[in-house]
């Protein structure tokens, strides 16, 4: 008599269940700081634990997988591919447990919930706090933290479940992974310090006349720096001296304040910046391509309570706060 065949259904079963009972927080954590290091040592002594107790720990990784993760030797413990892909999963994991936490405390505290955004530099803060003040009109409080950067390493910090979604600008990269949806069209506008001493107030400035004076801009590959290009190049006029680049707003504002240069901002921010006497709108041909910005989330996961009302805010907001106003520049 033949052996008897178990459907694939129950086999696969049972394996998920001998996972699900054996598999413990412990392991993806230890799983996390063998990646980190590379070493069993190492790892042992962030964790508060002996070296032996390590590998032991690592020895049941491998064997509730059935399978062989890491090269040991002298050079220490080197993850194989198959180790290289549970570490990455241990560590979404184990930013979910987190993630939890964070809603548990948030709503013990009288929130619906929490988030944590992703943010490029130079959105308007409004465009988060605005979203913010239209989910309290309605009585709805969220906690909210926000991590600054470029779209390549948050979207790493998305899809690895550090961030629950991201304000930035369109992904190539991991695009069958993100969803991604557009907020609104990003324009710019020239600006100057209000307290500009080269610049003569009684005539009006020209793209030449810029063309003469340093300016402060993002660094490139970004949409800013490419509206600053194309707006001398579509004029036939070499692109003027580029006397500092940076990605942080907060220098690109005291730059615009103390020195005599000339910087290229989303309108948003120019504008709220002439609101309070910081720069001035300078009349120049700004016509390069509006810059989109997204709202990019994980592909086919359900989103939290929390991060659903706070993106449905979002998208009410960012359209009206990019868009150009009519109202005059300043020529000088």
């Amino acid at each position: 008599m033949m052996g008897q065949k178990f459907p694939r259904g129950a086999a696969e079963q049972s394996e998920r269940s001998t996972l699900h009972s054996r598999l413990k927080v412990q392991h993806l954590v230890t799983l996390i700081s063998i990646g980190q290091h590379r070493n069993a040592h190492r790892a042992a002594q962030e964790m508060g634990l002996s070296q032996p107790a390590i590998s032991k720990i690592i020895r049941e990784v491998e064997q509730i997988f059935g399978t062989v993760m890491f090269e040991r030797g002298r050079g220490g413990m080197i993850p194989n591919r198959v180790g290289e892909a549970l570490i990455a999963r241990a560590r979404s994991l184990v930013n979910d447990i987190d993630r939890t936490r964070d809603e548990i405390d948030a709503i013990v505290a009288g929130h619906i919930g929490s988030m944590r955004i992703g943010a490029i530099a130079f959105l308007a803060p409004e465009m988060i706090t605005q979203s913010i003040n239209l989910l309290a009109e309605e009585g709805i409080s969220i906690s909210v933290e926000v991590h600054e950067g470029t779209t390549s390493p948050l979207v790493s910090q998305l899809l690895s479940k550090e961030l629950d979604c991201i304000i930035g600008r369109y992904s190539f990269e991991h695009e069958a992974e993100l969803d991604q949806k557009l907020l609104a069209q990003q324009h710019f506008a020239a600006v100057i310090s209000s307290r500009h001493t080269g610049l003569n107030p009684d005539r009006q400035i020209s793209l030449a006349d810029a063309a003469e004076f340093p300016w402060i801009v993002t660094p490139p590959r970004t949409a800013a720096r490419q509206a600053l290009t194309d707006m001398f190049v579509h004029a036939g006029l070499r692109v003027p001296d580029i006397r500092m680049e940076t990605a942080s707003m907060e220098v690109m504002r005291a730059a615009l304040t103390d020195c005599n240069m000339i910087g290229l901002l989303p309108y948003s921010l120019a504008e709220q910046y002439s609101r309070l006497g910081l720069v001035r709108v300078l009349d120049l041909p700004v016509g390069y391509q509006p810059a989109p910005v997204m709202l990019i989330r994980r592909r086919s996961e359900p989103a939290l309570p929390s991060v659903q009302r706070f993106c449905d805010a979002l998208f009410k907001i960012a359209p009206i706060l990019e868009a150009p106003k009519k109202t005059k520049a300043v020529h000088t």
